[in-house]
């Protein structure tokens, strides 16, 4: 690509304030970088004295209790069953009617 004269005593003096545009963002991009290390230093350095909480499988509890309420969960499906099959027949016999004379 070739420069003409006129272009080139544009540019000179523009080259100077460009420098020093991408020295300032050089700088800026730097110090950012320098911030988020020491931010994430110090979140990894409050993670590592930080008590952990327990998952909650290890919070599960063995109860005297529990079998029963198994057994009730038995009977309540049951039961449900139950209901399911009398509304049916129920839907089933409205349709007819029987009459004697």
């Amino acid at each position: 690509m070739t420069v003409r004269p006129v272009d080139l005593q544009i540019m000179m003096p523009k080259t100077t304030e460009v420098s020093k545009i991408q020295h300032s963002l050089k700088e800026n991009d730097d110090t950012q970088k320098s911030i988020l290390a020491v931010g994430f230093q110090e979140q990894l350095q409050t993670s590592k004295q930080k008590v952990n909480k327990r998952a909650k499988a290890e919070e599960v509890k063995i109860e005297k209790d529990q079998g029963k309420s198994r057994s009730d969960n038995r009977s309540k499906k049951h039961s449900k069953k139950r209901k399911e099959q009398k509304e049916q027949a129920m839907k089933k016999s409205r349709h007819h009617i029987d009459i004697k004379i």
